[in-house]
């Protein structure tokens, strides 16, 4: 009878353990204030000129594109310029760092440490020459974890989580972020796997489900970035919905008057609306950024062509020539470490299996997709100009036919824009091209291909046209 009432009393001991197992709860926002929090505005920029303004995207590819990002922000500190009449780095002219799943480490890492990126004994020690992979797989296999993992609350995702905060991020929270006041404004995405849109960790969203980001670890927005599907379990939001007084900003309210006029715009608007239907939304989960944008350039693609975000580029770009903080250069680099490796699929009859459907799923479509992205930048940069050309056409027409007459319209203010793709594709060396197209998506690569990532992350960067364009209108030297 003891030794039947024992087994029973493990038994209860295990459940109960296993039941307190559960995810970091993201905290409730008291009341909705839309001046508090990490946000654009709330940023600083005192070695930053608003004049010169820097958009920065980081790919998805694990320590690949975390390697990559990182030789290209190394070229970026090196070079110095010369803007408004003083030199600096140019690396101190970023504005905003929009980063996905292996890119969000490089990202989240600067935006709380700075310049303690480049020392060897940082950054480097910490996640690029270290077998993060390993780490996570025997920590799958510690019996202690084992009773959490079986709690229907607490994943292999809350697991990785943890070895960030600990051993990458030092614990750091959104609140470190908002009490430094400095930019360049990090923008660390996710994919909401219900709508399959962007979730980005910035108090703008975490607004629209009523949620407090600076109660957040910068590690679990790290982890949700790079939460790819099936290796990992879903991470898990709270959603308060309705709890802190939210108001709907008015361009969400005109966007879902109709769809017609901007499909894109009313999409956007009616995602951010599902969240305020705490009913249906009880809960927001959270895969890889990669899914849903795998440059992170959608994100600030609706900065630059709309006047939607706080930070809208054409506001800034359209104020008075008197105004310091209108701007009069716009360099928009996006760092791609997308590989495209060699398959046999193709010459067998039978299908390929669920390990390589899901790589596939995972990884090709949204890199072909992510051409397309980069293009509509380069043709909103393109629209701009040719916008400037035909006002100037016109006008000379009006003043040939009708002397001393004005135009009706304020002419488009000018404005250089500069727009950089770095990524493998570019490499003119088949076989170099090839080494670094198949490198795999892991959190564990050789000293030896980290370092040639990095390498070549400065080179491709230095070959750009617009590149040497932008160094030859700003007295570039290193």
């Amino acid at each position: 009878m003891n030794r039947v009432f024992n087994h029973l009393l493990l038994t209860l001991v295990v459940l109960a353990l296993c039941s307190c197992a559960t995810y970091p709860i993201n905290p409730q926002l008291r009341q909705y204030d839309p001046q508090s929090g990490y946000r654009f505005q709330n940023l600083q920029a005192p070695k930053n000129s608003d004049s010169l303004f820097v958009i920065l995207t980081f790919s998805g590819g694990g320590t690949r594109a975390a390697a990559l990002s990182y030789g290209v922000m190394e070229k970026l500190r090196k070079m110095k310029i010369m803007w408004e009449g003083e030199e600096r780095r140019l690396l101190d002219e970023v504005d905003v760092i929009s980063s996905v799943s292996g890119g969000s480490f490089t990202a989240a890492y600067y935006g709380l440490f700075r310049d303690e990126l480049f020392d060897p004994g940082k950054f480097e020690k910490v996640f690029l020459y270290r077998d993060i992979q390993g780490e996570l797989v025997a920590g799958l296999f510690n019996p202690s974890n084992w009773l959490r993992l079986a709690s229907p609350t607490f994943g292999r995702i809350d697991l990785a989580t943890e070895l960030y905060d600990r051993e990458i991020f030092e614990g750091k929270s959104f609140r470190d972020l908002s009490d430094m006041k400095l930019r360049p404004f990090i923008m660390i995405n996710a994919t909401d796997i219900a709508m399959g849109s962007q979730f980005t960790f910035i108090q703008d969203q975490f607004d629209l489900i009523c949620s407090d980001l600076n109660g957040v670890h910068v590690a679990r927005a790290v982890a949700a970035s790079s939460n790819f599907p099936v290796a990992f379990s879903t991470l898990t939001l709270n959603n308060y919905a309705g709890t802190c007084g939210y108001k709907e900003p008015s361009w969400m309210k005109e966007a879902l008057k109709d769809f017609i006029i901007n499909p894109p715009r009313f999409n956007r608007a009616r995602i951010a609306q599902s969240y305020l239907n705490h009913e249906e939304r009880e809960y927001v989960h959270l895969l890889d950024g990669g899914i849903g944008d795998n440059i992170g350039l959608r994100g600030p693609l609706v900065g630059i062509r709309s006047n939607d975000l706080p930070w809208s580029l054409p506001n800034r770009i359209n104020l008075s020539e008197q105004d310091t903080n209108k701007i009069r250069k716009v360099l928009v680099i996006v760092v791609d470490a997308r590989t495209d490796p060699k398959t046999s699929i193709d010459k067998s009859p039978s299908g390929p299996g669920l390990t390589a459907i899901l790589d596939i799923i995972a990884s090709v479509p949204m890199s072909n997709y992510s051409f397309d992205t980069v293009q509509l930048l380069l043709d909103t940069f393109t629209d701009w100009q040719k916008d400037r050309a035909v006002y100037a056409g016109c006008k000379a027409i009006l003043q040939e036919a009708c002397p001393g007459s004005e135009m009706p319209d304020k002419p488009p203010p000018p404005l250089e824009t500069y727009g950089i793709y770095v990524g493998f594709d570019q490499l003119q060396n088949p076989k170099e091209r090839d080494y670094f197209l198949n490198l795999p998506t892991t959190f564990a690569l050789p000293r030896e291909s980290v370092d040639k990532l990095r390498e070549i992350g400065q080179f491709i960067l230095g070959q750009s046209e617009d590149f040497q364009r932008l160094c030859s209108d700003l007295k570039c030297h290193e």
